[in-house]
């Protein structure tokens, strides 16, 4: 039986034990931040067929991070419309419904991995997507040195696109879910960035269901998204 814990010690709240049990957590439907951040790289628009790229991308397409990716709908996305997308997550449950999902998706390499720890080059990426993955760190301390590592490894001209649950709403879990998000303000997030370019930056409520959270609940959600600039 899989268990929350991962090799690392890091306990993912459950997310690991539902990936293994739905075949599919949280849909093929990219978040828009994917589009958003796509179009802050001036990639292409995506082609009207839905299904994962069969090509690889041009060998000068933008490098993109998809940091807890999940089963891979923002990197599919990214990757339709012709960046070379870094799919990474720590679960590797996740990564398995991804590849049962999306088969051979071209321009897309499949990395299980964590945030905290993963060693990603210096200036390596022209955009960093990190999308519902900072709010399920283990506490405020940890979330910055993640959006640090992401910065670090974003180019000087790239995109970091971030969503994450803020201290807007508290946080109602489904049944049977131990982990609590981190919760901090809007404001803590601009704060990180304070030496970029923030392109948007929007705090509203989103209520919605998905499957394991079937009962509509509502979370205050942080969309972010900023230019690096020469000197940052």
């Amino acid at each position: 039986m899989r268990t929350n814990t991962q090799p690392n010690g890091y306990d993912d709240g459950g997310c690991d034990a539902r990936y293994t049990r739905t075949a599919c957590l949280w849909g093929r439907r990219p978040d828009r931040i994917s589009d958003v951040l796509g179009d802050a790289l001036s990639l292409p628009g995506a082609p009207e067929d839905a299904g994962p790229p069969a090509a690889p991308p041009a060998a000068d397409a933008p490098a993109v991070l998809d940091v807890g990716c999940g089963e891979g709908r923002n990197a599919v996305r990214l990757a339709q419309r012709g960046a070379r997308v870094l799919a990474m997550d720590v679960s590797a449950a996740a990564l398995e419904n991804g590849a049962r999902a999306w088969g051979d998706a071209g321009g897309i390499e499949w990395r299980q991995g964590d945030a905290r720890t993963a060693g990603l080059e210096p200036a390596s990426f022209d955009g960093v997507l990190a999308c519902s993955v900072l709010h399920w760190l283990e506490d405020e301390g940890q979330v910055a040195d993640v959006v640090a590592r992401l910065q670090e490894a974003t180019r000087p001209g790239g995109v970091n696109a971030l969503l994450m649950f803020n201290r807007g709403h508290a946080y109602v879990p489904p049944a049977g879910e131990m982990r609590m998000p981190v919760l901090l303000p809007h404001e803590w997030y601009l704060a990180r960035y304070a030496g970029w370019t923030v392109l948007s930056a929007t705090d509203a409520d989103s209520t919605h269901t998905h499957k394991g959270h079937e009962e509509p609940h509502t979370h205050a959600v942080t969309r972010l998204v900023a230019l690096k600039g020469g000197g940052a």
